[in-house]
């Protein structure tokens, strides 16, 4: 029986380790693809912000995906074409295309930018070092200096939320469901998040807003659902007069555009208002 059962568990790993191997293998392989095409293209001559949305468009069509980031023992940077979530979708368009515009279109390079912009400084060091609330994401992201926060030159106010919806729903994240000491260290994180001020947009402003922005600015929705900053995000798409916004749809199961950005954002339930953020140029750095 004993024997019997070590087998099996050893037929189970292998199966996993082969199955991850062979993921990892069509992950690296299409990410290749992307390149070779934006490259042959010239994309990487055309601005930043307009690679970004040329970039995002490759996406169009991919599954949507929850919780991919989610259930793994160890914290990693991890990247599947099996599907995307909204914020997935975002990280890994701009880090294509920050790996283009560096002329360093590859599957390494491409991972290197994406733990970058997921992980708080730029450093993985386990679950909590991942920019879990946006608001986080955003500043985090600005420091670092790929994108710049431009919600309060839109017309957007000051405000602070009390941010404690991932210490309060822990049976949402596998990571945080037996682990006091990752409960305390997010609660620190959740009360320093708390104490930030950051600008939304509201809705009597939007459309005003709506009218300056340019393909490639990134949307986040903020709501007011307690606990909670900000409820989704998509990139921006400019054509003529029209804003439409690529993002990754739970509603309709794909990345998907929405072709009237304001009127998505108004439909969208427990909406707050926005912020807007605008990416900037990689800066190449001698290794």
């Amino acid at each position: 029986m004993r024997y019997t059962c070590a087998l099996a568990i050893v037929i189970l790993c292998t199966t996993l380790a082969f199955a991850r191997l062979y993921a990892t293998e069509k992950d690296s392989m299409w990410i290749a693809s992307q390149c070779s095409l934006i490259m042959n293209q010239r994309w990487a001559e055309k601005p930043f912000p307009a690679l970004y949305a040329m970039v995002a468009q490759l996406f169009l069509g991919s599954p949507y995906r929850a919780g991919t980031l989610e259930g793994e023992p160890f914290e990693r940077c991890r990247f599947t074409t099996e599907g995307y979530d909204c914020v997935t979708l975002v990280e890994s368009a701009i880090a294509l295309a920050r790996s283009a515009a560096l002329r360093e279109c590859s599957y390494s390079k491409f991972l290197r930018q994406l733990e970058f912009i997921r992980y708080r400084q730029g450093n993985l060091d386990g679950y909590l070092s991942r920019l879990h609330y946006t608001s986080d994401w955003l500043a985090d992201n600005a420091s670092k200096h790929i994108l710049h926060d431009i919600s309060k030159e839109l017309g957007g106010i000051a405000i602070r939320t009390t941010l404690d919806f991932m210490s309060t729903h822990r049976e949402l994240y596998p990571a945080l469901r037996d682990s006091s000491a990752l409960i305390q260290t997010l609660r620190e994180i959740e009360r320093r998040l708390s104490r930030r001020r950051r600008y939304v947009i509201p809705l009597e402003r939007l459309s005003t807003a709506i009218g300056k922005l340019q393909s490639g600015d990134i949307i986040v929705i903020a709501t007011t659902k307690p606990g909670l900053d900000y409820a989704h995000i998509g990139i921006a798409l400019r054509s003529g007069g029209k804003l439409s916004l690529i993002h990754a749809s739970s509603k309709t199961g794909t990345v998907t555009i929405e072709p009237n950005a304001e009127a998505y954002i108004r439909s969208y339930p427990s909406v707050r208002g926005i912020s807007v953020a605008r990416p900037h140029p990689p800066v190449y750095q001698s290794p």
